[in-house]
């Protein structure tokens, strides 16, 4: 009786042994889900490269933030630049803008932002760049070439990606009156809301993008940091009383409003406004062609002004993770963590042709499987063995 007995324990104890890695085996592949969690989908964020400038190394800045892109981010879908792409408005730098982008990152759409260097910012160098309908056609040229898209018709734009809104805000002015010159419509005002709208009815993140930030939002916006930025919430135009843009944009705490012109590094104090549900996000992009600092000034190496940085941003279902870089000296000095409220970006069911696929599907269309699920199954079998292993013994140790 006791070797019976001894048996039945011994299957008892082989059964637990069987066992036992199965729960092992969910709990870590659930980690393990869980540790590769991938974006929906990513895109970069340039700006500010004023090339031509004579004082800095714009040229080989921009040839290196596009090489980066190609080398850590071969997923992107798309880059935003957020203005000021030409220091003079000059045919030459837009020729550099585009030339370089062909060349090295062809397959990649880029979708531009007007800059009050991009808007007649050339007294003396000629080309009559001072008439609006030079510069303003040049810039409209180069969008439609850089992004494909062949209806933009005006320094204002938007389209849809993943179902997201992208919506472009640009200044209507030229430079006449200094980097203050910077004019948004009552008909571009009324239009955004219009976009803001639609986009919020799609349950999507919205991303905003304009050249100037708004007063008191991200660094160099701070009081006392010699604002030059959008006047449209502060009164500069007398007769500008139509709305204000961050009263529309803080009605969306799921909006990131991308802002470039201060050349602001994102080692300063406030390189993002996250969002607690009452505003929308505030991004400062820093700068590709040189950057500037919390002491109100740049650095400067051999006569020229020094220092290039970039934004890699992460779209997760539930969160926008921002990542800044450090060109120069190729490492990541920022990141953030922007919350989704009331939205989600998750990937869209369908492709419309518009929109980019998401890269949580490996971009093949298939559908990851289950692998939770199968190590399941596979546990609820052995345990079915095993307890039928038991019986057996159980009986047979009765009738003996």
């Amino acid at each position: 009786m006791g070797r019976r007995l001894g048996r039945i324990l011994a299957a008892v104890l082989m059964c637990s042994v069987l066992l036992l890695p199965c729960g092992s085996l969910v709990s870590l592949e659930a980690k393990a889900e869980g540790a590769e969690e991938e974006p929906v989908y990513m895109f970069n964020v340039i700006g500010d490269m004023q090339l031509g400038m004579s004082n800095a190394y714009s040229e080989e800045n921009y040839k290196r933030a596009l090489e980066n892109i190609k080398s850590l981010s071969p997923e992107s879908q798309f880059i935003l630049s957020v203005g000021d792409q030409t220091d003079h408005s000059l045919e030459s730098e837009y020729k550099a803008l585009d030339g370089y982008k062909e060349q090295i990152l062809p397959d990649i759409p880029m979708y531009i932002a007007i800059g009050n260097h991009d808007r007649g910012y050339s007294e003396g160098y000629g080309e009559n760049t001072g008439d609006p309908a030079v510069w303003k056609n040049r810039f409209i040229e180069s969008a439609k070439k850089n992004s494909g898209m062949d209806t933009i018709d005006n320094v204002y734009y938007s389209f849809q990606k993943n179902g997201s809104y992208f919506i472009f805000l640009g200044s209507e002015a030229d430079n006449r009156d200094g980097l203050n010159d910077v004019f948004i419509s009552e008909e571009q005002f009324n239009w955004f809301k219009g976009q803001m709208e639609e986009a919020g009815k799609t349950g999507k993140p919205i991303f905003v993008v304009i050249h100037e930030p708004l007063y008191n939002t991200v660094s160099g916006s701070l009081p006392g940091q010699n604002w030059q930025g959008n006047p449209q919430d502060d009164g500069y135009y007398p007769d500008n009383k139509y709305g204000s843009l961050k009263e529309v944009l803080d009605q969306y705490p799921s909006a990131y409003l991308f802002t470039g012109h201060t050349h602001w590094e994102f080692k300063s104090d406030s390189p993002v406004v996250i969002s607690d549900g009452s505003t929308a996000n505030y991004i400062n992009c820093s700068s590709v062609g040189y950057l500037w600092t919390d002491n109100n000034s740049g650095y400067i190496e051999s006569g020229k002004y020094i220092g290039s940085e970039d934004l890699y941003v992460y779209v997760y279902k539930d969160k926008v993770v921002v990542k800044g870089r450090d060109l120069v000296n190729d490492k990541w000095v920022m990141e953030k963590t922007l919350p989704m409220i009331g939205v989600s970006a998750e990937a869209p069911e369908s492709n419309d042709g518009s929109d980019a696929s998401s890269p949580a599907s490996e971009g093949n269309g298939e559908t990851k499987p289950n692998n939770t699920l199968t190590i399941m199954l596979v546990c609820v079998a052995v345990a079915v063995v095993a307890a039928a292993a038991i019986i057996f013994a159980v009986l047979k140790f009765k009738k003996k």
